[in-house]
């Protein structure tokens, strides 16, 4: 991990357009891995040339030992101009040596190039203004093309004094542009630039890499700029744990276009990570990972940054406060750290749910014109600062990963492999290095081992304030006011002040208000005596089923702005209220136990038939004789003593009890 140090800046972002040569000359390089062909004619070795063909051989120790030997084409650029590629080629890189005042377009027009031993495409030296934003060496995808790049890496040489960790990787600022499609993968990093600027003003692009995807590697100085174009980067890498998803030594602007960013999920790394700056100014941005790197208060466009108290790999969906749908995500690893801003965000309070059903257009997890969404479990933030528990630290540089952990995966439900310890300790003594005593306990306490700060190496620990002194519901953004911290479902009992721990109803109202099936009475209350209403328990067994599509409702007593509307909608849809209501509602009607358990008998007992055993008293009493045998059966109620009270009112701490029960 790099040293993070964050420095004060007041920046205004414009966003800056290329000012790259319109080159008058253009050249077609036609690739196969049988021969090369430029402007129709075999690639010579003439070194004179504007390009040429050369040969070679990587040595450095990374290289596979049934590669050493091997040699890779390198088509070299010389001058300044546009250079069209096209066509297959394994073993080959596209090589640009041109003079410093020289601006060079390289256009990928179906280019599906792979270098096993070194970067796909490499650019030593050429026109570079060493201004944000602005590029000598452009990379253009051609409209409506496809292209795939993939790269390795080398270390330093007496030829080459920089080590190029990239599939593609460049030793000046560097653009991108066009309409087409692009996807890099790289066994290190994807889009690098060593020295200068790297600035997106277009085209399709999708990089996996082991590593940052997209690196600005200049201490202090790099500016990636995003300006225009689809990013979707990601770190998926089953070989060690490490990645920011969108990463520079010195600063990121975002100014248009889409970024997705997602960091290695396994790793302490950001989605979007800056040593001196993040600006997010406009577009769509997602950024994902399990380190909290801030995005500057100054940026011109609004931005979410939720931390999650457990991290989530599902659906997260953030709603207005008319409930319409702003963002939506489904995120394929689990993190604890997201951050997302569109245009359409404006201050005001909001809502954030996760799971349910989404119906939009989707790419690469991204949702956008939504036309519904319905079900989730509501989310709220706020209260003490937490950690997720369990394997949440960053692994020893240069460490294996356990077996059978592919690909960032975490372990089942958190826990870690039975063997992990012994693999551990024979991964510290390959280090010549012994365990520390304490490495397992820190770890499984979600610690950093060996003295590792959670907000990187140095700089200091990077733990954010509570978002909200009480649990609330409510995200309310402001250009001040846009990280909430604790994000959960879960709410535990111990946090209304009404519910002892030793209470016969602790466990079950920690279930129900965690799922969302019951709330408080207030922030800090539950209100366990209370009796419920027809609505309130209407609700309940609502949410309980994930609130599904509802529809409209025809009971004549409510109206679509009560806050049990789309349960009545969907109960009535559904014969949730057979033998309890018709016509009417009566939603403020306390409700009874028999009716309770009427519901939940209509909504989950089907047509199962039963009979009431004679120890009960009050039998007689009870009119849904089938759907009180049907929870006695299935333990949703057990019954009191001798009597089964059906008239009796439904208190909420009896309603959590149910409603548990019958989760299950």
């Amino acid at each position: 991990m790099k040293k993070r140090a964050l420095a004060a800046l007041t920046v205004l972002c414009v966003a800056s357009t290329q000012t790259a040569f319109a080159a008058t000359t253009e050249t077609t390089v036609a690739l196969s891995d049988d021969k090369i062909l430029v402007n129709g004619k075999e690639i010579t070795e003439d070194e004179t040339n504007a390009v040429y063909l050369d040969y070679k051989n990587e040595t450095h120790s990374d290289v596979p030992e049934e590669l050493a030997d091997l040699e890779n084409r390198v088509i070299t650029i010389t001058d300044g101009g546009t250079y069209i590629f096209s066509g297959t080629a394994t073993d080959a890189q596209i090589a640009v040596r041109a003079e410093d005042s020289d601006d060079v377009r390289v256009v990928l027009n179906g280019v599906d190039i792979t270098c096993r031993t070194a970067a796909a495409i490499q650019v030593y030296s050429g026109s570079d203004p060493r201004t944000e934003g602005e590029y000598g060496v452009t990379i253009e995808i051609a409209d409506g093309s496809e292209n795939v790049v993939n790269g390795s890496h080398t270390k330093k040489t007496d030829e080459d004094d920089i080590k190029h960790d990239a599939a593609i990787s460049s030793n000046i600022s560097l653009g991108f542009e066009g309409n087409g499609n692009l996807t890099v993968n790289g066994d290190i990093e994807g889009i690098e630039v060593k020295y200068g600027h790297l600035t997106f003003n277009g085209g399709n692009i999708t990089i996996h890499s082991n590593d940052d995807p997209i690196n600005g590697s200049e201490d202090g100085v790099a500016v990636v700029t995003i300006n225009d174009g689809y990013i979707f980067s990601s770190v998926t890498n089953d070989t060690q744990y490490e990645g920011d998803g969108l990463d520079s030594n010195g600063y990121i602007k975002i100014n248009g276009g889409t970024a997705i960013n997602l960091a290695h999920p396994y790793s302490m790394d950001s989605g979007i990570d800056s040593d001196c700056g993040s600006y997010i100014n406009g577009g769509i941005v997602v950024g994902a990972g399990n380190m909290y790197d801030p995005i500057e208060e100054d940026s011109e466009q609004l931005y979410m940054l939720l931390q999650f108290s457990e991290s989530t790999d599902d659906l997260i969906v953030v709603t207005d406060e008319k409930d319409n749908p702003v963002f939506a995500y489904d995120f394929p690893y689990s993190y604890t750290y997201i951050a997302f801003s569109t245009p359409e965000l404006e201050e005001g309070t909001y809502h954030v749910y996760m799971g349910g059903e989404i119906e939009g257009v989707e790419k690469d997890g991204l949702y956008t014109e939504i036309t519904s969404c319905t079900g989730g479990t509501q989310l709220h933030h706020g209260g003490a600062v937490t950690s997720e528990k369990g394997f949440g630290g960053q692994r020893p540089e240069g460490m294996e990963p356990p077996e059978g952990m592919h690909k960032g995966e975490r372990p089942a439900d958190g826990q870690l492999p039975a063997d992990f310890e012994e693999r551990m300790k024979e991964e510290f003594e390959k280090r010549g290095e012994e365990m520390p005593a304490d490495f397992m306990e820190k770890l499984e306490n979600g610690e950093m081992p060996d003295g590792r700060q959670s907000g990187g190496m140095g700089g200091g620990s990077r733990q954010m304030a509570s978002s909200s002194d009480t649990i609330t519901e409510e995200f309310r953004l402001s250009k001040d006011s846009n990280t909430f911290t604790n994000v959960s479902s879960v709410v535990n009992a111990s946090a209304f002040t009404d519910v002892a721990k030793d209470a016969w109803y602790y466990n079950a109202v920690t279930s129900v208000a965690s799922k969302g099936i019951l709330t408080g009475a207030t922030e800090t209350t539950f209100a366990p005596s209370a009796t419920m209403t027809r609505g309130e328990a209407l609700e309940a067994v609502y949410a309980l089923a994930g609130k599904p599509a509802a529809g409209e409702a025809s009971f004549s007593d409510i109206d679509a702005k009560d806050s049990y509307y789309a349960a009545a909608a969907w109960a009535e849809k559904n014969g949730i209220l057979t033998d309890i209501a018709e016509g009417k509602l009566a939603a403020d009607t306390k409700v009874t136990r028999e009716e309770l358990v009427q519901m939940l008998y209509n909504y989950l007992g089907g047509e199962a038939e039963g009979t009431l055993d004679n120890k009960f008293t009050d039998a007689d009493k009870v009119t849904a004789e089938n759907a009180f045998a049907w929870a006695l059966d299935s333990n949703i109620i057990s019954g009191n003593q001798e009597s089964l009270r059906p008239t009796a009112l439904v208190t909420k701490a009896e309603a959590a009890i149910m409603l548990t029960n019958a989760y299950k």
